[in-house]
């Protein structure tokens, strides 16, 4: 059945899909498209876009920081699903007819994926109106009969490539930066070549704000900066009606800066990006993923642990470095050999395989935290390799993050190309705690094993003395033209405008 082309987003919603959306969301949508807005919708404008004014203009982009469980991802799923089918036609001007033509959904993992699909499945299952419209349903695409593919892929720069997308729509940005170097940006890059031929083309980024860093954070920067990009906040309680206002002030009292970041979508000053992609990148041998024992730097190999339970999802981890001094320069370098992980593997079976990796690169010795020291101790002792100990405390931690920090960004430090370790060294984040002070560590429920034993040998082997390395003393670096280890300037990333 055809849709009604002068059919409003919000008719479309109740009338065709059968699921009113929210006033708020309504007016997003409305100044997205460049429609007049009520006096109601004037309000709400305001408050979402920061600006007094509204001149109605049309959009190619949306970008939307977002509040936890606002509804924003299935209701920009219904407005993918509103242009593909009151707007389709408007697309097809611009590409040859028997081009197919895709609204790309690019979302941050498998499991959300799965959950948007079966969105696309309810329209096009409940709905009368839409019933008819699919030729096929796939796992991860709906190929429609109007020459539509709705096409569902995790973020991957690779995800728009060979396609041809009038309509793009891109999920949970804040969080891909995870998965990889700037993907946020490699993808949003990937995407536009696609859409640059439709010249109506509509692109809907959404996210909720975490670290003051990448695509979402930049839009949200420079929100005023292009008339073509509309950007807005949408927090939870202004977005979504069904959510209980007890229970959203029940969690602004149990923690009043989570609410404000996870609710009110607001981008706070107590987390940054720890190391900046540009540092790691220069550092990666690209392609080398391991480096076997070389009998010319017996000697100068080094080794350290980070030990887990190995009953769980925290990895036991090993790394192994050797020193060098590169021609160009006369500071030594610490460059990393191996790395190695274990999870849910009998202990006596790791000590095993760490006592042969480290006589192979004739070690006999390795530096560990306080984490099960004194059983790891006995059990490596057995097997030849004796165990000192560097406790990580709320002290020491930032030190020793902080001089990994500084030896990458002084080139002092040469990684492998090893993608679990670099994604854990792209997730660090430096937080602000109470009395001023800073803490490393993964953002919430992912993990940095690889990154403390890595930052933990390359602390252990700055050496003091040597020419190449620096003390730290009572929380302070000792070297010409460093401040405090404490300054916040440290714990950024630098900010880059896309």
């Amino acid at each position: 059945m055809k849709i009604n082309r002068k059919i409003s987003f919000a008719a479309f919603c109740a009338d065709v899909l059968g699921e009113p959306i929210s006033p708020a969301w309504v007016t997003v949508f409305k100044a997205f498209q460049g429609e007049p807005l009520t006096n109601a919708e004037l309000e709400t404008w305001r408050a979402l876009s920061g600006q007094e004014d509204y001149k109605p203009q049309e959009r190619g982009e949306l970008w939307c920081v977002k509040g936890r469980r606002a509804a924003g991802t299935k209701t920009a799923a219904k407005f993918v699903c509103y242009l593909i089918h009151a707007h389709g036609h408007e697309y097809r001007r611009f590409a040859a007819k028997s081009d197919r033509l895709h609204a790309l959904i690019v979302l941050q993992t498998r499991d959300i994926a799965k959950e948007v699909m079966a969105y696309f499945n309810g329209f096009y299952t409940d709905s009368p109106l839409l019933s008819g419209e699919v030729a096929e349903m796939f796992k991860n695409s709906l190929e429609l009969k109007n020459g539509f593919v709705v096409s569902i892929a995790t973020c991957s720069y690779r995800a728009p490539r060979g396609m041809n997308i009038p309509i793009g729509f891109l999920d949970e940005t804040g969080a891909w930066r995870v998965e990889g170097t700037d993907l946020d940006v490699e993808v949003y890059r990937s995407l536009r070549p696609a859409m640059i031929q439709f010249k109506n083309s509509k692109l809907i980024g959404l996210g909720s704000p975490w670290v003051r860093a990448g695509l979402l954070f930049d839009c949200w920067q420079h929100r005023f900066d292009r008339s073509d990009r509309l950007v807005l906040c949408t927090p939870t309680p202004a977005m979504n009606p069904l959510i209980d206002p007890e229970e959203l002030a029940r969690e602004q009292a149990n923690d009043p800066s989570n609410y404000r970041r996870e609710f009110l979508a607001e981008f706070l000053d107590d987390i940054d990006s720890f190391l900046p992609d540009s540092d790691i990148n220069a550092a990666i041998l690209s392609g080398v993923h391991e480096r076997p024992p070389v009998d010319v730097h017996k000697g100068s190999y080094s080794a350290a642990l980070d030990a887990s339970g190995l009953s769980g999802r925290d990895k036991f981890t090993l790394a192994i470095a050797h020193r060098t001094r590169r021609a160009s320069s006369d500071a030594a370098t610490v460059e990393f050999d191996l790395l190695r992980g274990w999870s849910r593997a009998p202990v006596a079976e790791v000590c095993d395989s760490i006592a042969l990796i480290l006589k192979s690169y004739g070690l006999t010795s390795v530096v560990g935290d306080q984490f099960g020291h004194s059983f790891l101790r006995e059990l490596l002792a057995n097997r030849g390799i004796s165990v000192s100990q560097r406790p990580f405390t709320s002290r020491s931690k930032p030190e020793i993050m902080l001089n990994l920090k500084l030896a990458l960004a002084q080139g002092r430090v040469s990684l492998l190309d090893y993608g679990e370790a670099l994604r854990e060294l792209r997730m660090l984040e430096s937080r602000r705690t109470s009395g001023g002070n800073y803490s490393v560590a993964a953002p919430r429920g992912q993990h940095d094993d690889y990154a403390i034993v890595m930052a933990l040998l390359a602390h252990e082997m700055k050496g003091s003395n040597s020419s190449a390395g620096f003390l730290i003393r009572n929380g302070q670096v000792i070297e010409p033209g460093l401040p405090n280890w404490k300054d916040p300037q440290f714990y950024q990333a630098p900010k880059r405008h896309f």
